[in-house]
């Protein structure tokens, strides 16, 4: 009796803890781009990157070649564009294009394995290093894209698999086709450095109707040191407004601000808090699970055992 009580105990204890595991699992956040423009690297993939499968003719025998082929055939490049709706759109750039024919995609979004087509536009050839770009939409940056296409020298189809990952901010050389939200916000700073100029023009004005009528050399010099000293007046003004425009755009051409920069980097660190405090309650939980029921209350049981006795 008190031998099936046990069991029953540890497996009730089994139970929770792949309870609390998924728990945990399903607790991880998942933080998707924002509305930007952005380079990342793409990787090819012979295999599925997450169930293995080889969907190519060659086989497992030919997983070295293919991947070989695959990697000489994709660029190392992809360009991933998320609009102001969320959107999600990827160009990837496939190279030996003069033995490639009929290239088409499919996009598996949650990464199992079922793939769904869609529609790739050309949006570049380069004809001197023999590649052409396709964009598709996706669900998200971190969905697989299948590749199939014919292969002249084999004489074949081949299927392949590209992701993309390391997403930084621009564009390269690759077209883009969305807008910046930040764009805008860029030709509302420059009337406001216009109109702090207008003032030291229009000064120049007044210090010559004020000059004293005495004599005519003291007119000249008192108007030439007004003058100089509104040149240099104009002179520290656009060099300040120069300095402080090197601080508000990228490399992009995006407009940075300090607040939005700060507010990024405060959700990033509140999110790993998150992380870990949802860690650190599910070790919690599962150790306390563990010390009830595998020393707490066995050693009760024992003892009651001894008193029956």
């Amino acid at each position: 009796m008190v031998h099936t009580d046990l069991k029953k105990v540890q497996i009730l204890c089994s139970l929770l803890l792949v309870l609390v595991f998924f728990i945990g699992l399903l607790s991880v956040p998942v933080f998707a781009a924002s509305s930007g423009i952005y380079l990342a690297t793409a990787t090819p993939h012979y295999k599925h990157p997450t169930t293995g499968t080889i969907e190519d003719s060659g086989g497992e025998n030919s997983s070295v070649l293919g991947q070989s082929m695959t990697d000489s055939a994709t660029h190392k490049q992809a360009l991933v564009e998320v609009d102001a709706n969320g959107n999600t759109y990827i160009t990837v750039r496939l190279k030996l294009m003069d033995n490639i024919q009929n290239p088409q995609f499919q996009v598996d979004g949650n990464r199992s394995g079922s793939f769904t087509p869609v529609t790739a536009t050309a949006m570049q050839e380069d004809l001197s290093n023999n590649t052409t770009d396709y964009r598709m939409k996706v669900p998200g940056e971190n969905a697989i894209i299948r590749c199939n296409m014919y292969v002249v020298p084999m004489g074949r189809e081949v299927i392949f698999y590209i992701t993309v990952s390391n997403l930084q901010s621009g564009s390269g050389d690759f077209v883009t086709s969305i807008k910046v939200a930040q764009e805008p916000a860029s030709g509302s700073k420059e009337p406001a450095a216009a109109s702090s100029q207008k003032p030291v023009a229009s000064s120049a004005k007044p210090a010559q109707s004020q000059a004293p009528v005495s004599s005519t050399a003291s007119s000249e010099a008192s108007t030439a040191s007004e003058a100089t000293s509104s040149q240099e007046s104009s002179t520290i003004s656009e060099v300040s407004s120069a300095a402080a425009g090197l601080e508000e755009f990228d490399a992009s051409g995006n407009e940075v601000s300090t607040s939005s920069q700060i507010t990024s980097s405060n959700s990033g660190v509140t999110g790993v808090l998150w992380w870990v405090l949802g860690a650190v309650v599910v070790i919690v939980v599962a150790g306390g699970c563990i010390w009830y029921f595998c020393f707490f209350k066995k050693g009760r049981t024992i003892a009651s055992l001894f008193k029956k006795k």
